[in-house]
């Protein structure tokens, strides 16, 4: 393969014999027009170079991506220009055997941007601990069993970090506040019990089934926070910082209250659904800029549709509820109700500004 000096992409995919790319390192260099590297599907591929423990890449080589190598135990331990790569299915991979010196930036990896490792049962580790990772972007990992701790890395320029189904994760690194560049935080199907304190940069963080974190109390100071999704356990939002805009809180019936809204002017979008212990909105009604606001099943509601304030919203243009969510009104056979006349009874109900309404009523009969 060596001759192929003009080779840009190489793709492997397959190949259930295969168990290395080259018979030495210098087959290997000879590459230098190499950018991309994939190889998928491989159970038998060991290694990269027959019998060699210290491999380096090829010089140009900018992506790699590993899926499915199930006999591959580790990885190159130079990869100095690498600015991708993606590791997944490759559950013998213990810890990557990264050199721990560079001569000329003391980094094995000192161009890395985005990194993506799931479904490698057998790290115990963070991929990339005890490295100062000064380019990295993005940080993904996801169905690691057998990771139980982040450990503490040089990260400066990290905006993105994703962690999913890593159920032996029990805390997330105190680092995090140093990340002043991290801006998007999700966390999906993890025991974390031990949340640190946010980044200020953060806007957008979402936790999904993670049932025990109960409360985030730095959240308040996340002054650039705009995204908040939540879905599971969380008990107590306390507070949520001026600038938020989008809120969505599904299928927590832990909460049994919701934080005062009414001053959050940049608040346009609403998503509650299945908290069955909410029995009435905040204290000063719902935020007045408000355009989309969903409110369903949430059947222990209290405070009838009337109180909501909602003709007061004169930006609201979708709402979506449910009659067991209106604090009774939507029980009944008439909607509105019959007490009142009918133009009447849906303007003090409804804002003017609606262009989009679904109502979800079981037993109405005459609308």
């Amino acid at each position: 393969m060596s001759h192929l000096i003009k080779l840009k992409e190489l793709h492997i995919e397959g190949c259930h014999e295969l168990k290395y790319l080259w018979q030495d390192g210098n087959e290997m260099l000879n590459l230098t027009c190499l950018q991309e590297l994939t190889i998928k599907s491989c159970p038998q591929f060991t290694s990269f170079v027959v019998g060699e423990t210290e491999i380096e890449l090829p010089c140009n080589l900018d992506k790699m991506e590993l899926s499915n190598c199930t006999s591959l135990e580790k990885l190159p331990s130079k990869m100095y220009t690498l600015t991708y790569l993606c590791i997944g299915g490759c559950p013998k991979l213990i810890r990557p055997n990264i050199s721990s010196y560079d001569p000329n930036n003391n980094n094995p990896m000192s161009q890395l941007e985005s990194s993506c490792t799931g479904k490698c049962d057998s790290l115990t580790f963070c991929p990339f601990a005890n490295g100062r990772l000064a380019t990295l972007k993005t940080f993904v990992i996801g169905f690691c069993e057998g990771v139980e701790l982040l450990e503490e890395i040089t990260i400066e320029s990290l905006k993105d970090m994703d962690i999913y189904c890593c159920p032996n994760l029990r805390s997330l690194p105190q680092f995090l506040l140093r990340l002043s560049h991290l801006t998007k935080l999700s966390i999906t199907d993890c025991q974390i019990e031990d949340f640190p304190p946010l980044p200020l940069t953060l806007s957008s963080l979402t936790l999904m089934r993670c049932p025990n974190i109960k409360t985030i109390t730095s959240i308040t100071s996340c002054n650039n926070l705009t995204y908040l999704s939540e879905r599971g356990a969380l008990e107590i939002i306390d507070s949520l910082p001026l600038p938020i805009g989008y809120v969505f809180l599904d299928d927590c019936p832990k909460i049994k209250s919701l934080p005062k809204w009414c001053h959050l002017t940049s608040l346009w979008f609403i998503y509650i659904r299945g908290c069955q212990n909410i029995q009435c909105l905040p204290e000063g009604g719902l935020p007045p800029n408000l355009q989309e606001f969903h409110f369903l099943k949430c059947e222990n509601m209290k405070q009838p549709l009337r109180e909501w304030g909602l003709p007061l919203l004169t930006s609201l243009t979708s709402l979506a509820i449910d009659g067991r969510s209106m604090g009774g009104e939507g029980e009944k056979v008439r909607f509105p109700s019959e007490e009142e006349d009918e133009e009447d009874a849906w303007s003090l109900l409804f804002p003017s500004s609606l262009t989009r309404l679904a109502i979800e009523m079981r037993n109405v009969e005459r609308l």
